[in-house]
Order: structure tokens, then C-alpha cells, then sequence
């Protein structure tokens, strides 16, 4: 004798009605990006962030304003190639900004310009520019680059320990490769030490 089935709640019909389509809630296009536009655009992500690695967000303000006006705006026709899905086009705007960031490192160092010079890391995440220093001084490193995010790499274990500690072990013992994307906290209590300013 076949079980009869439970019937289905209201949740599992909404999701059953709603399968195979995209939830916009948790990022800032409407759809998901198609992936030839990620293919498109890949290269010059990395291009981007091997610049932002030695000039931090400091490279456009170190070239002439004709040379950044041009680089912000292929950025910008960028961002409306990949909303459009127009991947032909993303390879295009790719490849033009990939080369316009070899040419503004070439003009800003013959223009004397050098890129900022810290004891640590420079990256770039999610257009944001954040410096992790091994050592040197903090503040004064805050003060110079202002746009920046400036952490002590121990501010960093600190924040890691207590946060992700046991999840990320957890994962990166099943999965070595693994890598933090993205973190969503929802308990914002973070203990700050005063230093003396």
C-alpha cells in the first residue's frame, strides 16, 4: 500500500511556483550575470586588482584628468555592457581597460609618481580599497589614504578568530581551496581598543 503524501505547505508551494527564477534581494543587478559576460570581463578583474595591489585607488589621481576621465568612463560603459548582457561588447570595454591601466602606470611613474609604499597588503573588494599592515603607523597611514580601509593585520586574526574561526576550519579542512566571498554578520559587536589619540 503506497503512503498518501503530506500535503504541501504554503512555503513549499511558494517556492515550487517560484523555482527558475532569480531573487534580486541579495545583489545589485536584476538578474544574474550571464556567463560569457563574466567571461568577458574576468580578465580585466584581475588586471584591476593586480593595479589596485601596487596603487591602492591612487593610480586615477596620479595621471593627467583626460587619462582618468577616459578610464571612468569605460568603467562606466563597462557596468552598462555587463547590465545589457552585451558580452561582445564587455570583451571590447575589457580589453580597453586593461590597457588603459598599463598606460596611466606607465604615465604616472614618468610623471614621477610613485605608488604608496606600506609594510602589508593592498587590495580592492567590492570597489572598496583596503590596506593590511604588518607594521608601521596606523593612523598615519589612515590619515594619508583616507578613502582607504586601514587594518593592523592583528585588528584582522582578531576579527577572523571570533567570527570564523571554527566555520572556515571546518570548510577549508573538507575543501583546501576554499575561499571567503563574502560575509553577512548579523550580530555587529566588535570590541575596539583605544590607542592613546
Amino acid at each position: 500500500m503506497a503512503k498518501k503524501a503530506k500535503p504541501k505547505s504554503d512555503k513549499a508551494k511558494a517556492a515550487m511556483a517560484n523555482r527558475g527564477t532569480f531573487d534580486s534581494k541579495h545583489t545589485d543587478y536584476d538578474k544574474p550575470i550571464h556567463y560569457k559576460v563574466a567571461a568577458a570581463v574576468e580578465p580585466f578583474t584581475f588586471a584591476s586588482a593586480a593595479a589596485s595591489k601596487v596603487w591602492g585607488d591612487t593610480l586615477v589621481n596620479c595621471v593627467p584628468p583626460a587619462y582618468a576621465l577616459r578610464y571612468r568612463e569605460l568603467k562606466g560603459e563597462l557596468d552598462a555592457a555587463m547590465v545589457a548582457d552585451d558580452y561582445t561588447l564587455c570583451a571590447q570595454l575589457a580589453t580597453s581597460l586593461i590597457k588603459a591601466l598599463k598606460v596611466m602606470n606607465v604615465k604616472a611613474r614618468q610623471d614621477g609618481h610613485e605608488p604608496p609604499k606600506v609594510d602589508g597588503h593592498i587590495a580592492e573588494f567590492k570597489g572598496k580599497t583596503y590596506c593590511f599592515l604588518a607594521s608601521g603607523d596606523l593612523a598615519a597611514v589612515r590619515r594619508k589614504y583616507p578613502t582607504w580601509a586601514v587594518y593592523h593585520i592583528s585588528e584582522v586574526c582578531a576579527v577572523m578568530s571570533v567570527r570564523t574561526d571554527e566555520m572556515v576550519a571546518a570548510v577549508t579542512k573538507e575543501f583546501a581551496g576554499a575561499r571567503i566571498i563574502d560575509v553577512r554578520a548579523f550580530d555587529d559587536e566588535i570590541n575596539f581598543e583605544p590607542n592613546g589619540e
